[in-house]
């Protein structure tokens, strides 16, 4: 792959997004037709939608999914739920979105087999083992100590590895999202984050961890949030879609080409009077749990230049063809290599 700026021919972009099969590895949808409009001009096939909020409890998260699948039964026509990677070829092929369930918390089930299998049940096919704290699982990145996994967190995966979840570290701490690599038998994958080499956080990933990710199959999705992809040297400066394209060049060299992807890791229900309340929280917070999780960026600045929301999904293909990653390597980042740890996770039709 070379880093230097490639000119590309016209039109090479949009026949090359036009023909992948483009996946937002992990977002929080709004159930809206706002939401479909911007999908569909950014031509984009299947989500990872969070569908439980973190740390909600059983009953409400049973409701937030009955809710998301009732509006995808009323939009049948141009949604529909993913429960295979066929589900996800049928939506490409028909001009649908496929909606994933991809919670990022494990607190609703406890650990509880049998609830994890009623959840499996009504759609869900990826699940985060923690968010930022601990739990009966394991330690969140969030957490001043990270003990690993916990017994039970072992016999979760692997019941998840039975059922056909994926499993997602993206929110762990270090040693439990390796714990998960070494207690599975299937890939592990960090839906959403970046690389700590470049952009040093709680959240992001080392490069030792990368490599063991890529030994074990897994793939890491790059998001573009603005507090997450920034320059050290300049920590105010918005970051763009060439900065992006680094921390994707990053996750390359350490881990390999079939190891990367995108994960935009927006929140579509948030609203600005939220993330100023936000941003007063963090300020006052003395929880290393809170405490710069998003920077300091204002609404308008929170998310990469070029990529505001699902409409600019093809702002990612151009510029990763300039970055000097190859038509088949593009079209990896884009879907492809979440179709392949998909297929090695979930059960067939």
């Amino acid at each position: 792959m070379n880093t230097a700026v490639t000119e590309i021919p016209a039109n090479q972009a949009t026949e090359l997004h036009a023909a992948a099969t483009v996946v937002d590895g992990s977002t929080v949808i709004e159930l809206s037709d706002a939401h479909l409009d911007r999908i569909r001009r950014g031509g984009v096939t299947a989500v990872n939608h969070t569908v439980t909020r973190p740390y909600a409890d059983t009953v409400t998260a049973l409701r937030e999914v009955n809710r998301c699948r009732r509006w995808i039964d009323e939009h049948s026509d141009e949604v529909l739920l993913a429960l295979t990677v066929a589900d996800i070829e049928r939506a490409k092929a028909e001009g649908k979105e496929a909606v994933i369930f991809g919670p990022q918390d494990t607190e609703m089930i406890g650990v509880d087999l049998d609830l994890l299998g009623t959840f499996y049940d009504l759609g869900v096919r990826i699940l985060q083992l923690t968010y930022q704290r601990q739990n009966l699982l394991g330690a969140g990145c969030g957490e001043e100590t990270d003990s690993g996994l916990t017994h039970r967190g072992r016999r979760f995966v692997q019941a998840m590895d039975e059922l056909g979840i994926l499993v997602d570290v993206s929110h762990c701490g270090e040693r439990t999202g390796l714990d998960a690599m070494e207690a599975s038998a299937k890939p592990v994958v960090v839906t959403h984050s970046f690389c700590d080499a470049m952009s040093p956080h709680i959240r992001a990933k080392s490069d030792g961890y990368l490599r063991s990710l890529g030994e074990q199959g897994g793939v890491m999705g790059i998001t573009t949030l603005s507090g997450f992809l920034y320059y050290p040297e300049a920590p105010s400066r918005r970051p763009d879609l060439a900065r992006f394209v680094e921390h994707v060049s990053r996750v390359v060299e350490v881990a390999g080409i079939d190891h990367v992807a995108i994960a935009t890791d927006y929140d579509e229900t948030w609203t600005e009077p939220m993330r100023i309340a936000q941003l007063k929280s963090i300020a006052q917070s003395k929880s290393k749990e809170h405490q710069n999780l998003l920077g300091d960026f204002g609404w308008t600045e929170r998310r990469a230049i070029g990529m505001d929301d699902a409409a600019d999904f093809p702002n990612f293909t151009e510029a990763l063809l300039k970055g000097g990653f190859s038509p088949a390597d593009v079209t990896k980042i884009l879907g492809g290599n979440w179709l392949r740890v998909y297929g090695q996770t979930w059960k067939p039709a």
